[in-house]
């Protein structure tokens, strides 16, 4: 049985904020007129679709099922996450559908081999990447590569208090090997 993340206040107002701006996102590209032309949503971290709010104690839709009912909808969905139970419990919410496609498993080499190329400025595809990393677990590389291929929108919430956190520590052999793991 998977366990749902708490979320507080302010994780309830980013859900809302991306909801929004998905939603303005797949109109906008929606409009284009071009037969060929497909827009994507991508949740590098996108946990088990469902939260727990800390304040009402209420089920809370995560991010895929914010972006899964959009409407114009996005074509394809690629939903990410490291744990392979959210993943599960994310397949029973999301049903199986041949246009979402579901990754368990370290975000950063599934964008970059797996996902990112099928989103190319070339054969008129556009993607929203949302980035919202649990703590310090995105690499650079990531970035640079939606970047340089100038097909894919990203949206990308800092873990401030998880920077905040490890950039206290001056001299790092002294943080213990748990909590470099972090």
């Amino acid at each position: 049985m998977t366990k749902f993340d708490k979320i507080g206040y302010w994780s309830e107002v980013k859900l809302d904020i991306i909801k929004e701006y998905a939603a303005a996102y797949s109109r906008i590209l929606n409009s284009w007129r071009n037969p060929s032309f497909t827009h994507v949503y991508i949740d590098a971290f996108s946990g088990s679709g469902i939260h727990i709010s800390k304040t009402t104690k209420e089920y809370i839709p995560g991010s895929p099922l914010n972006a899964l009912n959009v409407e114009p909808p996005f074509k394809e969905y690629y939903l990410i996450d490291l744990d392979s139970d959210k993943i599960e419990s994310l397949k029973e919410v999301v049903g199986d559908s041949p246009n979402i496609h579901l990754y368990k498993g370290d975000c950063n080499p599934i964008l970059l081999d797996d996902v990112f190329p099928k989103v190319k400025f070339g054969d008129y595809r556009r993607g929203l990447c949302l980035l919202d990393p649990y703590g310090l677990h995105l690499n650079w590389e990531v970035l640079k590569k939606a970047g340089n291929m100038k097909s894919i929108d990203v949206f990308i919430n800092f873990p401030v208090m998880d920077i905040n956190r490890n950039v206290l520590w001056r001299d790092s052999e002294k943080v213990s090997v748990e909590r470099k793991k972090e």
